[in-house]
């Protein structure tokens, strides 16, 4: 029951913090019959969560760090959303270790009634484009649970790589590609005879099928040159493609094609792509310094920069304004709230957008049923405070756009304003789509 509430109202926050969720080949995740889904794991409980959210009604269970569950209340609230607590050495210590069995029999239990179980294979969580390698406790676990099964069990296993825009950032975009059922019985008969070679070879066959599921960087050193890449070109290459930016799937293919691109040039052409390292970070410095973004030096969008545009850009601020300021008012003090405290909270970005969702669920609510109580007091009837919470609400789905627009409408103002920069801005652009051209 727990679940099923959570589920709903978090389905309404999910899309405010989110500009896009969705996912690829999804119904490989509702097959009948028991299913492991191997997963990357850069976003911490968020991760759990949008799958949870795109494979609905089904529920997803999935392991999570044992020093998670703190005896009492939130131990069995953990447990009722369908999560089952995993020690590793780091956390538990030989004791957390041994409560493991535990883990893996409920595991198993889960299973044979036909579950869907999520394993975090990389074994932590950090927010980078590539795949680490896979923990050997992931085989181990998958031979363990068909063993437990019996013979001739249909369990699969389905690789899923998680790919985020910015995975802690407001207004990102997410997007869940999942692969082709993995059949575990294909492997029993090499397990049966060489269990420790078997546990390898599977890991050696998975790391793959989940590697090609998300975009991976080869060095680390250059995920700001793809991120920077990835700003200039993609969108151009979409439409050269034919293919829509709005579609995640599209939006994928093509980063895919970016990220190789890179990967190749550190090998073919080293001294070409530290060319565009280092003249693309100056680049992005100078735009930072001025508060502006690429978009605005991209030719396809020249007609944009012009002081007609900028005027009708501005009317239809002044006509969405209203609606901005009524957003402000039933909206901004939680927002505020949950901005600061997740600031506070979340150590890591890795946590961040967890948090920030969990909040959100919290001041959110109390922030409509606060107001629904002062309006419903002074009035006479119930349909005045069901209008302003509705209000509110309208309002704040219209301030998710029109925020945005109010700030590109600034940086045309800007530029509009320094024509100098925008031509010294523009000639460095054109150099650097000429170097990652020749990349």
């Amino acid at each position: 029951m727990t679940w099923h509430i959570l589920r709903y109202w978090i389905s309404f926050i999910l899309p405010i913090f989110y500009k896009r969720i969705q996912g690829k080949n999804i119904n490989n995740l509702r097959v009948k019959g028991p299913v492991i889904i191997a997963m990357n794991h850069p976003n911490a409980f968020t991760d759990p969560i949008l799958i949870s959210h795109l494979t609905y009604p089904i529920k997803v269970r999935y392991l999570a760090r044992g020093d998670a569950f703190k005896p009492g209340m939130a131990a069995k609230f953990l447990s009722n959303v369908g999560v089952v607590p995993i020690f590793r050495l780091q956390d538990g210590g030989k004791e957390g270790l041994k409560k493991n069995e535990e883990a893996y029999s409920l595991v198993n239990q889960l299973l044979k009634k036909n579950s869907k179980v999520i394993i975090f294979a990389e074994g932590l969580c950090i927010q980078e484009r590539r795949l680490r390698p896979l923990k050997k406790g992931v085989s181990r676990m998958i031979f363990g649970a068909y063993e437990y099964l019996g013979e001739n069990n249909d369990l699969v296993v389905v690789p899923v790589g998680i790919n985020y825009s910015k995975p802690h950032k407001f207004r990102s975009n997410a997007f869940y590609n999942v692969g082709e059922p993995i059949n575990v019985k294909d492997f029993i008969e090499d397990y049966k005879q060489n269990p420790a070679k078997a546990n390898n070879t599977f890991l050696q066959y998975l790391a793959p099928k989940m590697k090609e599921l998300i975009t991976h960087i080869n060095n680390p050193e250059n995920d700001e040159a793809v991120c920077q890449i990835e700003e200039l070109v993609k969108k151009d290459w979409l439409k050269e493609q034919g293919l829509d930016y709005r579609n995640l799937s599209h939006d994928f293919e093509v980063l895919k094609q970016l990220t190789e691109k890179v990967n190749k040039a550190e090998i073919d052409s080293p001294n070409a792509l530290a060319d565009f390292k280092t003249k693309s970070k100056n680049y992005f410095n100078i735009l930072d310094k001025h508060g502006l973004k690429d978009w605005l030096l991209n030719p396809r969008y020249s007609y944009k920069i012009s002081y007609l545009h900028l005027f009708f850009r501005v009317c239809f601020l002044l006509i969405g304004l209203p609606f901005y300021i009524i957003a402000l008012i039933g909206n901004y003090l939680p927002y505020k709230i949950v901005e600061k405290l997740t600031s506070k909270i979340a150590k890591n970005k890795e946590f961040y957008s967890s948090f920030a969702i969990a909040l959100s669920m919290i001041f959110f609510l109390l922030n409509y049923v606060l107001w629904f109580a002062i309006s419903y007091i002074l009035s006479p009837t119930i349909f005045m405070p069901l209008f302003i919470c509705f209000s509110f609400i309208l309002c704040g789905m219209i301030a998710l756009v029109y925020h945005p627009f109010k700030k590109k409408t600034i940086g045309i103002y800007q530029i509009l304003k320094n024509k100098h920069l925008y031509n010294e801005l523009f000639e460095m652009r054109k150099e650097l789509i000429s170097l990652i051209n020749k990349l």
